[in-house]
């Protein structure tokens, strides 16, 4: 099967990298901009959530309305504060991850089904260095949609299906936006759910880490 018809869409937090907090604050000082209101997020868990929906509960719990442009503003302010946090202190790349790229990358082709827009996850893979890696025109992300599993479709839809298609991300979301698109599921156990978690989606495959992703590698690069 020729690489044109393999593709390998990944989630980037807890899977690929961890952003050290840059994310959350980001977040605040931009609906402090935008809004007007200097608001307290420590209740708000990002696995698995996408910046569209955050935002969207935000405004809500905040009583508030946002306008089209209010909200093109927000993403605008949030990436100009992530990369802002991102000069002071690079995402972490978590173990694995660069050599796992760097093997499959040959024979598969690489997407992103991520929550964070698509401006913040092209400055993430900028600072950790995974930016040759990746088409940011090829994926789904936050912006797009609130929903995960539309995400998914979308990056499907910009790609072209694949004839083999998996989506690798560590919650629980992540498994369901690939069952949701008949993409072969692989939870990795890098991120805020542990193994049993994660196990109760019934995942097609499950890694502890990229650093034993044997049994995923000897199935891809076959």
């Amino acid at each position: 099967m020729s690489k044109a018809r393999r593709t390998l869409y990944f989630d980037i937090d807890g899977t690929l990298m961890v952003a050290r907090g840059a994310g959350r604050i980001a977040f605040s000082r931009a609906f402090e901009d935008v809004y007007g209101r200097l608001i307290d997020i420590s209740h708000v868990n990002f696995a698995g959530a996408t910046d569209m929906g955050v935002v969207q509960d935000l405004l809500r719990e905040q009583a508030l309305v946002s306008s089209v442009d209010q909200q093109i503003h927000f993403f605008e302010r949030l990436a100009f504060h992530l990369e802002t946090n991102l000069k002071k202190r690079p995402p972490h790349l978590l173990p694995g991850v660069l050599s796992f790229l760097k093997q499959v990358a040959p024979v598969w082709n690489f997407a992103l089904v991520t929550g964070n827009t698509r401006a913040c996850s092209a400055l993430k893979l900028r600072y950790s260095k995974l930016d040759p890696y990746f088409d940011i025109e090829m994926g789904g992300y936050g912006d797009d949609d609130a929903c995960r599993n539309r995400m998914a479709a979308l990056a499907i839809e910009r790609t072209g299906p694949p004839e083999r298609g998996y989506l690798l991300g560590d919650t629980p979301k992540d498994i369901r936006a690939a069952k949701a698109n008949k993409l072969i599921s692989v939870g990795v156990c890098t991120g805020a759910f542990t193994r049993e978690q994660l196990m109760l989606e019934s995942p097609d495959m499950i890694l502890d880490s990229f650093e034993q992703a044997d049994v995923l590698l000897a199935e891809l690069c076959a």
